[in-house]
C-alpha cells in the first residue's frame, strides 16, 4: 500500500512538471524579416541585415527587452541598428569577449512576434561563426511587470559549412575601401 501511494504521489508531481508549457517568451536572429534565414554566407564586403525577433504572449505584451549579443570579430558593426518605431529608449552596454547588451523600452505593449531591431553589418572576411544571443543575460518584462526568461530559438550563423549562399545586399565601395584602410 505505501508503495502505491508513494507512486501515485510521485506520478502527480511528476506529471504537473511534464504538463509545463515550453517558455513561451522567445528571441531569435535572423538575416530577414521573414524569419526564414538563419544563416550569411558571402566573401569579405558582403552586406547583410541581423534582424532580431522576439515573441511574446498576446495576453502579456512586451515593455522592455535585454539581450545580449556576442559578435564574432569579423564584422564591421559601425552602423546604428534601426529599432522598431515603438522602441523609445535603447540603453547599450559594451561588456569585454565581443558582447554588446541592449535595453530597449517599448510602449503600447505589442506581442506576437516583435522586430526588435534590424542592424547593417559587414562582414570582413570569410572565417565561419555566429552572433550568439546568451540566453543567460537576455530577458523580457511583460505589461504586467513581470520579468521573464527567455528561450533562444537560433542565433545567426556566418559562413557556416551547411549554409547555402543567400542573396545580401550588393557590396559598396566604401565598404571595400574601408576594409584595406584598417
Amino acid at each position: 500500500m505505501k508503495t502505491h501511494l508513494a507512486l501515485l504521489v510521485f506520478l502527480v508531481i511528476c506529471g504537473s512538471a511534464w504538463a509545463r508549457n515550453p517558455a513561451p517568451f522567445r528571441i531569435g536572429g535572423y538575416a530577414d524579416t521573414d524569419r526564414e534565414l538563419t544563416c550569411v554566407t558571402g566573401p569579405a564586403g558582403t552586406v547583410f541585415h541581423h534582424v532580431l525577433w522576439a515573441y511574446v504572449p498576446d495576453s502579456l505584451g512586451l515593455v522592455y527587452l535585454t539581450v545580449r549579443l556576442k559578435f564574432p570579430a569579423n564584422l564591421d558593426l559601425s552602423r546604428r541598428p534601426v529599432f522598431n518605431d515603438r522602441v523609445f529608449e535603447v540603453i547599450y552596454s559594451d561588456y569585454p569577449g565581443g558582447t554588446l547588451e541592449w535595453n530597449m523600452l517599448f510602449n503600447e505593449c505589442p506581442s506576437g512576434w516583435i522586430q526588435a531591431f534590424s542592424h547593417e553589418i559587414v562582414l570582413l572576411d570569410e572565417t565561419p561563426g555566429a552572433i550568439e544571443i546568451l540566453g543567460a543575460h537576455s530577458m523580457m518584462r511583460d505589461c504586467t511587470f513581470v520579468l521573464n526568461d527567455v528561450a533562444v530559438v537560433n542565433s545567426l550563423g556566418l559562413n557556416t559549412p551547411d549554409c547555402p549562399p543567400v542573396p545580401v545586399a550588393p557590396t559598396r565601395w566604401d565598404h571595400l575601401k574601408s576594409l584595406y584602410l584598417q
